[in-house]
């Protein structure tokens, strides 16, 4: 075959090739937000499709030919099956018609039966012309759809604090049922620093009846974030966020029994777990792809970070060491570690990771075994997003993780090792996956440098 014919095959096999449509969640239930995946699509002409009878608006990703759709599944949304249809374009312009059946869950939410004073049950009846009045801007709020992406890549929890009420769950107060909890109240402190998970735009921020000080930001086509009884303020309406801006601080204000976060996410009309998006890796399709799938942090490729320790036991053919950001934090700054896993076998290993670093909590502890990380669960039913990846012999696997099953790490004076196994992730599984490294890797204990020392005045 000539050159010229191989260039021709080449490029009709090329044109051939038909464009993908996946679909990645925790579960597909009510409360879930999904993630509408198009890959090979041509560039220039964007994918159309829906879901439930209802359009998916599509927009691009970091990848040529990689398009992105958001799915909220209501609290009351139909359950049972539910198709998916795309109309999909190849590289050539084609289009690919493509369907798909999914089973739309019910999901369980727990039912919390609460003694409160009848003031927290029934307003006064005064109030009713502020709440309706407020009722009616927070949906127009709702319903507004900033047409553009403000955020850059994934979702983090706003704070670490531990649920106290779960999203969906069914309360009874004082003996009378009401709506389904549709947000996430989150246990912390008063004065505890409020983060924007993502980047994004305030609409709202100021004192509402039930909310108290209230803080909506919106991130870009149709989703939105809501921060209730909050302390203070630190934002204002019209200003911009950036991902990890200090916004707020939690408090009691409004018809609060005491100090918490309500989180609410809203993705269109629909009311989602805010966990639920927080569990998809954006990064992976919003942001550059690395060119190492083993590197999967920036900090990977630093050069400034603290001599490297010895590794740990090995165990199944790998093993662990792990080492701090920063040659020196502040007494109880956040820590964040780098953790490297090396294959020192013959043979390439085949490891699952969590993709979400909350979540990965899972799967990890320092100075602690792996646990649960219970809230980043709504239901029984909930799904880790995993990724399988595969180290070759000698190579090594690096990631960042700033928290474990107790939360956000932090600086301390104490010697930390990482507990590191992956069986939480088959503990509802029956059969052993042939090829997938199961067991458990510990690190040396590593030191932390804290320091204690005054700040130096200015001159």
């Amino acid at each position: 075959m000539t050159p010229i014919s191989l260039i021709l095959a080449g490029l009709a096999a090329l044109a051939s090739a038909e464009p993908t449509l996946s679909v990645q969640s925790r579960a597909v239930q009510r409360g879930e937000v999904l993630l509408v995946i198009v890959e090979g699509n041509d560039a220039k002409k964007p994918p159309a499709g829906e879901f439930g009878g209802l359009p998916l608006e599509f927009f691009p990703a970091a990848s040529t030919g990689t398009w992105l759709a958001f799915v909220g599944l209501d609290l009351d949304v139909a359950t049972g099956p539910a198709v998916l249809q795309g109309v999909l374009h190849d590289p050539s312009g084609r289009a690919v018609r493509k369907t798909e059946t999914l089973t739309v869950a019910a999901g369980t939410f727990p039912i919390e039966e609460l003694k409160v004073e009848q003031k927290y049950v029934t307003p006064a009846k005064t109030d009713s012309e502020r709440i309706e009045s407020e009722s009616v801007k927070l949906k127009h709020l709702w319903t507004r759809v900033e047409p553009k992406r403000l955020f850059e890549g994934r979702f983090d929890p706003p704070i670490t604090g531990v649920p106290t009420a779960h999203f969906g769950e069914r309360r009874i107060f004082n003996g009378q049922p009401r709506a389904p909890h549709s947000g996430m109240d989150l246990k912390a402190k008063k004065g505890t620093p409020v983060r924007a998970p993502a980047a994004g735009r305030v609409v709202l921020a100021g004192p509402l009846y039930f909310s108290g000080n209230t803080i909506v930001v919106d991130h870009g086509l149709g989703v939105k974030t809501l921060y209730a009884h909050l302390s203070r303020m630190l934002v204002k309406t019209d200003d911009a966020v950036k991902k990890g801006q200090i916004i707020g601080k939690v408090g009691a204000t409004g018809r609060a029994t005491g100090p918490h976060l309500h989180w609410t996410l809203k993705l269109g009309m629909a009311r989602v777990d805010p966990y639920s998006l927080t569990a998809l890796d954006l990064d992976a399709y919003l942001r550059p792809r690395a060119t190492d799938p083993l590197k999967r942090s920036a900090s990977c490729e630093r050069t400034d970070l603290p001599p490297a320790p010895k590794w740990g036991k090995a165990s199944g053919g790998l093993r662990a060491r792990i080492r701090p950001l920063k040659a020196a934090y502040a007494p109880a700054e956040n820590l964040s570690m780098l953790v490297e896993v090396q294959n020192i076998g013959k043979k390439s290993a085949f490891m699952d990771l969590v993709l979400d670093p909350a979540a990965r909590a899972a799967t990890l502890g320092f100075n602690r075994p792996p646990s649960p990380y219970s809230s980043l669960s709504s239901s029984a039913t909930a799904r880790l997003a995993t990724t399988q990846v595969k180290i070759p012999p000698r190579k090594i696997l690096c990631f960042e993780q700033d928290q474990d099953a107790g939360g956000q790490l932090t600086a301390a004076s104490t010697g930390y090792s990482l507990h590191y196994g992956t069986e939480f992730l088959y503990a509802s599984t029956a059969t052993t996956r042939a090829g997938i490294w199961r067991g458990k890797l510990t690190s040396r204990p590593v030191a932390v440098v804290v320091s204690t020392s005054p700040a130096t005045p200015a001159p």
